[in-house]
Protein backbone atom coordinates (compact mmCIF):
# COMPACT_ATOMS: atom_id res chain seq x y z
CA UNK A 1 0.00 0.00 0.00
CA UNK A 2 1.37 3.38 -0.95
CA UNK A 3 1.89 5.97 1.75
CA UNK A 4 -0.60 8.77 1.20
CA UNK A 5 0.27 12.43 1.30
CA UNK A 6 -1.18 14.69 3.92
CA UNK A 7 -4.85 15.05 3.00
CA UNK A 8 -6.12 18.18 1.33
CA UNK A 9 -8.12 20.05 3.97
CA UNK A 10 -11.87 19.51 3.99
CA UNK A 11 -14.27 22.18 2.79
CA UNK A 12 -17.70 22.83 4.29
CA UNK A 13 -20.76 21.56 2.48
CA UNK A 14 -22.03 25.13 2.36
CA UNK A 15 -19.27 26.22 -0.02
CA UNK A 16 -20.18 27.64 -3.41
CA UNK A 17 -18.62 24.57 -5.04
CA UNK A 18 -20.86 22.21 -3.08
CA UNK A 19 -23.95 24.32 -3.79
CA UNK A 20 -23.15 24.14 -7.49
CA UNK A 21 -22.79 20.34 -7.33
CA UNK A 22 -26.09 20.04 -5.46
CA UNK A 23 -27.82 22.00 -8.21
CA UNK A 24 -26.35 19.88 -11.02
CA UNK A 25 -27.13 16.59 -9.24
CA UNK A 26 -30.71 17.63 -8.59
CA UNK A 27 -31.10 18.66 -12.24
CA UNK A 28 -29.86 15.29 -13.52
CA UNK A 29 -31.94 13.30 -11.07
CA UNK A 30 -35.09 15.24 -11.99
CA UNK A 31 -34.67 15.12 -15.76
CA UNK A 32 -33.16 11.67 -16.42
CA UNK A 33 -33.70 8.05 -15.51
CA UNK A 34 -31.07 5.66 -14.19
CA UNK A 35 -29.74 7.80 -11.35
CA UNK A 36 -29.99 6.98 -7.65
CA UNK A 37 -30.10 10.05 -5.42
CA UNK A 38 -29.73 10.33 -1.64
CA UNK A 39 -30.51 13.50 0.28
CA UNK A 40 -27.59 12.80 2.66
CA UNK A 41 -25.15 13.32 -0.24
CA UNK A 42 -26.87 15.97 -2.37
CA UNK A 43 -23.74 16.65 -4.42
CA UNK A 44 -23.52 13.07 -5.71
CA UNK A 45 -25.39 10.53 -7.79
CA UNK A 46 -25.15 6.78 -8.05
CA UNK A 47 -25.83 4.49 -10.95
CA UNK A 48 -25.89 0.72 -11.30
CA UNK A 49 -23.79 -1.24 -13.78
CA UNK A 50 -24.99 -4.37 -15.52
CA UNK A 51 -23.16 -6.45 -12.90
CA UNK A 52 -25.20 -4.69 -10.16
CA UNK A 53 -22.14 -2.76 -8.93
CA UNK A 54 -23.01 0.73 -7.72
CA UNK A 55 -20.93 3.58 -9.16
CA UNK A 56 -20.70 6.77 -7.09
CA UNK A 57 -20.19 10.10 -8.87
CA UNK A 58 -19.63 13.20 -6.75
CA UNK A 59 -20.11 16.31 -8.86
CA UNK A 60 -18.32 18.76 -6.52
CA UNK A 61 -15.69 20.57 -8.65
CA UNK A 62 -12.09 20.63 -7.47
CA UNK A 63 -11.19 23.77 -5.54
CA UNK A 64 -8.71 26.22 -6.98
CA UNK A 65 -8.08 29.51 -8.71
CA UNK A 66 -7.58 29.84 -12.45
CA UNK A 67 -3.90 29.89 -13.40
CA UNK A 68 -2.14 31.03 -16.57
CA UNK A 69 -1.99 28.77 -19.61
CA UNK A 70 1.76 29.36 -19.55
CA UNK A 71 2.73 27.01 -22.41
CA UNK A 72 1.71 29.81 -24.73
CA UNK A 73 4.99 31.68 -24.20
CA UNK A 74 6.97 28.83 -25.80
CA UNK A 75 4.60 27.47 -28.43
CA UNK A 76 2.48 30.38 -29.70
CA UNK A 77 4.89 31.32 -32.51
CA UNK A 78 6.11 27.88 -33.60
CA UNK A 79 5.92 27.39 -37.37
CA UNK A 80 8.42 24.61 -38.11
CA UNK A 81 9.28 21.17 -36.80
CA UNK A 82 12.70 22.35 -35.68
CA UNK A 83 11.13 25.25 -33.79
CA UNK A 84 8.74 22.81 -32.08
CA UNK A 85 11.67 20.70 -30.87
CA UNK A 86 13.46 23.80 -29.58
CA UNK A 87 10.35 25.08 -27.78
CA UNK A 88 9.85 21.65 -26.23
CA UNK A 89 13.39 21.63 -24.84
CA UNK A 90 13.04 25.16 -23.48
CA UNK A 91 9.71 24.40 -21.77
CA UNK A 92 11.00 21.09 -20.41
CA UNK A 93 14.00 22.83 -18.85
CA UNK A 94 11.62 24.86 -16.66
CA UNK A 95 9.89 21.75 -15.27
CA UNK A 96 11.08 20.10 -12.08
CA UNK A 97 13.49 17.16 -12.65
CA UNK A 98 11.89 13.79 -11.99
CA UNK A 99 13.46 11.11 -9.77
CA UNK A 100 15.74 9.11 -12.04
CA UNK A 101 17.43 6.71 -9.66
CA UNK A 102 15.48 3.66 -10.93
CA UNK A 103 15.10 4.67 -14.59
CA UNK A 104 17.14 2.78 -17.22
CA UNK A 105 19.41 4.89 -19.51
CA UNK A 106 17.33 3.53 -22.39
CA UNK A 107 14.46 5.85 -21.41
CA UNK A 108 16.30 8.88 -22.77
CA UNK A 109 17.41 6.99 -25.88
CA UNK A 110 13.83 5.92 -26.52
CA UNK A 111 12.61 9.50 -26.30
CA UNK A 112 15.37 10.78 -28.57
CA UNK A 113 14.57 8.04 -31.09
CA UNK A 114 10.96 9.28 -31.23
CA UNK A 115 12.15 12.81 -31.98
CA UNK A 116 14.61 11.54 -34.61
CA UNK A 117 11.84 9.56 -36.30
CA UNK A 118 9.59 12.62 -36.21
CA UNK A 119 12.16 14.58 -38.23
CA UNK A 120 11.59 12.14 -41.08
CA UNK A 121 7.87 11.52 -40.69
CA UNK A 122 6.33 14.79 -39.50
CA UNK A 123 5.90 18.00 -41.48
CA UNK A 124 6.06 21.66 -40.52
CA UNK A 125 2.27 21.67 -40.85
CA UNK A 126 2.10 18.87 -38.26
CA UNK A 127 4.38 20.90 -36.00
CA UNK A 128 2.13 23.96 -36.26
CA UNK A 129 -0.91 21.83 -35.42
CA UNK A 130 0.78 20.38 -32.32
CA UNK A 131 2.20 23.72 -31.17
CA UNK A 132 -1.12 25.52 -31.55
CA UNK A 133 -2.87 22.82 -29.55
CA UNK A 134 -0.38 22.60 -26.67
CA UNK A 135 -0.15 26.39 -26.41
CA UNK A 136 -3.56 26.25 -24.68
CA UNK A 137 -2.10 24.09 -21.87
CA UNK A 138 0.32 24.65 -19.01
CA UNK A 139 3.97 23.89 -19.67
CA UNK A 140 4.01 20.52 -17.84
CA UNK A 141 1.05 19.14 -19.79
CA UNK A 142 2.43 20.61 -23.01
CA UNK A 143 5.78 18.84 -22.62
CA UNK A 144 4.20 15.48 -21.79
CA UNK A 145 1.63 15.84 -24.59
CA UNK A 146 4.30 16.51 -27.21
CA UNK A 147 6.12 13.34 -26.17
CA UNK A 148 2.89 11.41 -26.76
CA UNK A 149 1.95 13.08 -30.04
CA UNK A 150 5.41 12.52 -31.52
CA UNK A 151 5.26 8.80 -30.74
CA UNK A 152 3.49 8.09 -34.02
CA UNK A 153 2.01 10.24 -36.77
CA UNK A 154 -1.17 8.15 -36.41
CA UNK A 155 -1.71 10.10 -33.18
CA UNK A 156 -2.57 13.13 -35.30
CA UNK A 157 -5.36 11.30 -37.14
CA UNK A 158 -8.01 12.50 -34.70
CA UNK A 159 -7.00 16.13 -35.18
CA UNK A 160 -7.24 15.85 -38.95
CA UNK A 161 -10.55 14.00 -38.74
CA UNK A 162 -11.89 16.69 -36.41
CA UNK A 163 -10.91 19.44 -38.84
CA UNK A 164 -12.89 17.66 -41.56
CA UNK A 165 -15.97 17.15 -39.38
CA UNK A 166 -16.00 20.50 -37.63
CA UNK A 167 -15.08 18.99 -34.26
CA UNK A 168 -12.70 20.40 -31.67
CA UNK A 169 -10.10 18.13 -30.00
CA UNK A 170 -9.56 18.98 -26.33
CA UNK A 171 -7.01 17.80 -23.79
CA UNK A 172 -8.65 15.64 -21.13
CA UNK A 173 -5.88 14.07 -19.03
CA UNK A 174 -2.44 12.53 -18.81
CA UNK A 175 -1.54 9.39 -16.88
CA UNK A 176 2.07 9.56 -15.69
CA UNK A 177 3.63 6.18 -14.94
CA UNK A 178 5.90 6.30 -11.91
CA UNK A 179 7.86 3.44 -10.37
CA UNK A 180 7.04 1.61 -7.17
CA UNK A 181 5.53 2.77 -3.91
CA UNK A 182 8.62 1.20 -2.32
CA UNK A 183 10.46 4.38 -3.32
CA UNK A 184 7.45 6.75 -3.07
CA UNK A 185 7.94 7.74 -6.71
CA UNK A 186 4.37 8.95 -7.19
CA UNK A 187 4.48 10.92 -3.96
CA UNK A 188 7.67 12.68 -5.06
CA UNK A 189 6.10 13.66 -8.38
CA UNK A 190 2.91 14.80 -6.64
CA UNK A 191 4.87 17.08 -4.31
CA UNK A 192 6.74 18.64 -7.25
CA UNK A 193 3.56 19.23 -9.22
CA UNK A 194 1.80 20.83 -6.27
CA UNK A 195 4.69 23.01 -5.17
CA UNK A 196 6.12 24.08 -8.54
CA UNK A 197 3.20 23.85 -10.97
CA UNK A 198 0.19 24.69 -8.82
CA UNK A 199 -1.74 21.44 -9.09
CA UNK A 200 -4.29 20.56 -6.40
CA UNK A 201 -5.91 17.46 -5.02
CA UNK A 202 -9.71 17.32 -5.23
CA UNK A 203 -11.69 18.44 -2.20
CA UNK A 204 -13.75 15.23 -2.44
CA UNK A 205 -11.89 12.94 -0.02
CA UNK A 206 -12.40 9.63 -1.83
CA UNK A 207 -11.10 11.10 -5.11
CA UNK A 208 -7.62 11.87 -3.74
CA UNK A 209 -6.15 8.37 -3.77
CA UNK A 210 -7.10 5.16 -5.59
CA UNK A 211 -5.96 1.67 -4.61
CA UNK A 212 -6.54 -1.08 -7.16
CA UNK A 213 -6.86 -4.81 -6.56
CA UNK A 214 -4.44 -5.69 -9.36
CA UNK A 215 -1.40 -4.19 -7.64
CA UNK A 216 -1.24 -0.45 -8.34
CA UNK A 217 -2.35 2.87 -6.93
CA UNK A 218 -2.82 6.41 -8.18
CA UNK A 219 -3.23 10.04 -7.15
CA UNK A 220 -5.40 12.37 -9.28
CA UNK A 221 -4.38 16.04 -9.58
CA UNK A 222 -6.18 18.99 -11.17
CA UNK A 223 -5.58 22.51 -12.39
CA UNK A 224 -7.91 25.11 -13.92
CA UNK A 225 -6.31 27.39 -16.49
CA UNK A 226 -7.47 30.94 -17.13
CA UNK A 227 -8.72 29.97 -20.59
CA UNK A 228 -11.13 27.45 -19.06
CA UNK A 229 -9.01 24.41 -19.90
CA UNK A 230 -8.84 21.83 -17.11
CA UNK A 231 -5.59 19.88 -16.73
CA UNK A 232 -6.15 16.46 -15.19
CA UNK A 233 -3.22 14.27 -14.16
CA UNK A 234 -3.36 10.66 -13.03
CA UNK A 235 -0.12 9.85 -11.18
CA UNK A 236 0.17 6.07 -10.90
CA UNK A 237 2.66 3.56 -9.54
CA UNK A 238 2.98 -0.13 -8.71
CA UNK A 239 2.43 -1.46 -5.21
CA UNK A 240 5.56 -2.42 -3.30
CA UNK A 241 4.46 -6.03 -2.85
CA UNK A 242 3.66 -6.81 -6.51
CA UNK A 243 6.81 -7.35 -8.63
CA UNK A 244 4.76 -8.38 -11.70
CA UNK A 245 2.72 -5.18 -11.86
CA UNK A 246 3.65 -3.49 -15.15
CA UNK A 247 3.70 0.23 -14.23
CA UNK A 248 7.04 0.04 -12.37
CA UNK A 249 8.61 -1.72 -15.36
CA UNK A 250 7.20 0.81 -17.81
CA UNK A 251 8.76 3.51 -15.64
CA UNK A 252 12.12 1.71 -15.56
CA UNK A 253 12.08 1.34 -19.34
CA UNK A 254 10.47 4.63 -20.46
CA UNK A 255 10.92 6.97 -17.51
CA UNK A 256 8.18 9.38 -16.49
CA UNK A 257 6.64 9.73 -19.92
CA UNK A 258 2.88 9.38 -19.98
CA UNK A 259 1.32 5.93 -20.02
CA UNK A 260 -1.40 7.59 -22.03
CA UNK A 261 -2.80 10.92 -23.11
CA UNK A 262 -6.57 11.21 -23.23
CA UNK A 263 -8.25 13.37 -25.87
CA UNK A 264 -11.82 14.61 -25.81
CA UNK A 265 -13.89 15.68 -28.83
CA UNK A 266 -16.62 18.33 -28.78
CA UNK A 267 -18.70 20.27 -31.28
CA UNK A 268 -20.16 23.74 -30.98
CA UNK A 269 -23.85 24.25 -31.74
CA UNK A 270 -26.19 27.16 -31.06
CA UNK A 271 -23.76 28.87 -28.72
CA UNK A 272 -22.97 25.88 -26.53
CA UNK A 273 -20.42 23.09 -26.33
CA UNK A 274 -21.61 19.49 -26.89
CA UNK A 275 -19.69 16.24 -26.44
CA UNK A 276 -19.28 14.07 -29.51
CA UNK A 277 -20.45 10.58 -28.41
CA UNK A 278 -17.65 8.10 -27.94
CA UNK A 279 -19.06 5.54 -30.38
CA UNK A 280 -19.29 8.22 -33.07
CA UNK A 281 -15.60 9.03 -32.62
CA UNK A 282 -14.62 5.34 -32.58
CA UNK A 283 -16.51 4.65 -35.81
CA UNK A 284 -15.09 7.71 -37.56
CA UNK A 285 -11.52 6.73 -36.64
CA UNK A 286 -12.14 3.15 -37.71
CA UNK A 287 -13.01 4.41 -41.19
CA UNK A 288 -9.51 5.95 -41.35
CA UNK A 289 -7.89 2.66 -40.26
CA UNK A 290 -7.37 3.55 -36.58
CA UNK A 291 -8.55 0.70 -34.34
CA UNK A 292 -9.84 0.98 -30.77
CA UNK A 293 -9.97 -1.49 -27.91
CA UNK A 294 -12.90 -2.19 -25.55
CA UNK A 295 -14.84 0.95 -24.53
CA UNK A 296 -16.25 1.43 -21.05
CA UNK A 297 -18.47 3.80 -19.11
CA UNK A 298 -21.79 3.58 -20.92
CA UNK A 299 -23.47 2.96 -17.57
CA UNK A 300 -22.71 6.59 -16.62
CA UNK A 301 -25.35 7.76 -19.13
CA UNK A 302 -22.80 9.79 -21.05
CA UNK A 303 -21.13 11.55 -18.12
CA UNK A 304 -17.81 9.73 -18.70
CA UNK A 305 -16.97 7.21 -21.41
CA UNK A 306 -13.47 6.00 -22.33
CA UNK A 307 -11.59 3.78 -24.76
CA UNK A 308 -7.96 3.15 -25.70
CA UNK A 309 -6.78 3.23 -29.28
CA UNK A 310 -4.72 0.21 -30.30
CA UNK A 311 -1.19 0.96 -29.04
CA UNK A 312 1.88 1.34 -31.18
CA UNK A 313 4.42 -1.26 -30.13
CA UNK A 314 8.10 -0.71 -29.33
CA UNK A 315 10.13 -3.83 -30.10
CA UNK A 316 13.47 -2.13 -29.43
CA UNK A 317 13.56 -2.85 -25.69
CA UNK A 318 17.14 -3.54 -24.50
CA UNK A 319 18.06 -7.14 -23.85
CA UNK A 320 19.09 -6.55 -20.23
CA UNK A 321 15.60 -5.20 -19.47
CA UNK A 322 14.00 -8.20 -21.20
CA UNK A 323 16.18 -10.65 -19.26
CA UNK A 324 15.30 -9.09 -15.93
CA UNK A 325 11.60 -9.15 -16.83
CA UNK A 326 11.80 -12.81 -17.87
CA UNK A 327 13.05 -13.69 -14.39
CA UNK A 328 9.93 -12.07 -12.91
CA UNK A 329 7.33 -13.18 -15.47
CA UNK A 330 7.95 -13.94 -19.18
CA UNK A 331 4.64 -12.31 -20.09
CA UNK A 332 6.09 -8.92 -19.12
CA UNK A 333 8.26 -8.98 -22.25
CA UNK A 334 5.14 -8.38 -24.33
CA UNK A 335 3.43 -5.77 -22.18
CA UNK A 336 6.65 -3.76 -21.85
CA UNK A 337 6.35 -2.98 -25.58
CA UNK A 338 3.34 -0.70 -25.05
CA UNK A 339 5.45 2.43 -25.05
CA UNK A 340 2.69 5.03 -25.44
CA UNK A 341 -1.07 4.96 -25.73
CA UNK A 342 -3.80 7.36 -26.79
CA UNK A 343 -7.16 7.30 -25.04
CA UNK A 344 -10.43 8.79 -26.22
CA UNK A 345 -12.77 10.30 -23.66
CA UNK A 346 -16.29 11.66 -23.90
CA UNK A 347 -17.58 13.84 -21.05
CA UNK A 348 -21.06 15.27 -21.23
CA UNK A 349 -21.10 19.07 -21.19
CA UNK A 350 -23.11 21.21 -18.79
CA UNK A 351 -26.00 23.30 -20.10
CA UNK A 352 -24.85 26.79 -21.06
CA UNK A 353 -26.18 28.52 -17.92
CA UNK A 354 -24.56 26.01 -15.58
CA UNK A 355 -21.32 26.10 -17.58
CA UNK A 356 -21.12 29.85 -16.92
CA UNK A 357 -21.74 29.25 -13.20
CA UNK A 358 -18.95 26.68 -13.06
CA UNK A 359 -16.44 28.98 -14.76
CA UNK A 360 -17.46 31.82 -12.44
CA UNK A 361 -16.41 29.67 -9.46
CA UNK A 362 -12.85 29.98 -10.78
CA UNK A 363 -13.14 33.67 -11.64
CA UNK A 364 -13.45 33.04 -15.38
CA UNK A 365 -15.91 35.19 -17.32
CA UNK A 366 -17.80 33.60 -20.18
CA UNK A 367 -16.68 35.04 -23.49
CA UNK A 368 -18.32 35.01 -26.90
CA UNK A 369 -17.12 31.47 -27.69
CA UNK A 370 -18.44 28.64 -25.48
CA UNK A 371 -15.91 26.92 -23.21
CA UNK A 372 -16.01 23.20 -22.49
CA UNK A 373 -17.39 22.57 -18.99
CA UNK A 374 -18.06 18.85 -18.33
CA UNK A 375 -20.68 17.74 -15.82
CA UNK A 376 -18.35 15.21 -14.17
CA UNK A 377 -14.78 16.48 -13.64
CA UNK A 378 -13.06 13.42 -12.15
CA UNK A 379 -11.83 9.94 -12.97
CA UNK A 380 -13.73 6.77 -12.10
CA UNK A 381 -11.72 4.00 -10.40
CA UNK A 382 -13.73 1.27 -12.14
CA UNK A 383 -12.87 2.74 -15.52
CA UNK A 384 -9.24 3.46 -14.64
CA UNK A 385 -8.82 -0.22 -13.79
CA UNK A 386 -10.55 -1.19 -17.04
CA UNK A 387 -8.30 0.88 -19.28
CA UNK A 388 -5.14 -0.45 -17.66
CA UNK A 389 -6.39 -4.01 -18.20
CA UNK A 390 -7.32 -3.40 -21.83
CA UNK A 391 -3.91 -1.85 -22.49
CA UNK A 392 -2.49 -5.30 -21.67
CA UNK A 393 -4.89 -7.41 -23.76
CA UNK A 394 -2.96 -10.26 -25.44
CA UNK A 395 -4.64 -9.57 -28.79
CA UNK A 396 -3.12 -6.09 -28.73
CA UNK A 397 0.47 -7.08 -28.12
CA UNK A 398 0.63 -9.90 -30.67
CA UNK A 399 1.86 -9.22 -34.17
Amino acid sequence: MAQQLSPHRAYPATSAFAHFANEVAAHLQATETGWLYHSETPSALQTERDDRQLIHLDLTPFLGKAQPADANQWFADVHTLQALFAAYQQAKATCAPEPGDHVHPYAERYLQARFSAARDNYTDEDARLIACWVSELDRYAAVKSIECLLDSRDNLALFKLAAHKGWQVLFDHLAIRCGSSTFRHAEQVIEQLQQQHGYVQPQVAHERFYQFEDGWNAYPLYKMLDNGQVIRLFIDQSDADDPRQIIQHWNHCYGFTAHHMALRVVRYEAGRCLAVPLLEVIEALQETGIASLTPTGFYTHGLLEQVFLKPHLNSDVPEDIRQSLSQIDPALNKTIENGKLIELVSRRELPADKAQKLLALYGISAGKAPISAPVYPYFLPAQAAHVIRTSLEPSVTEG
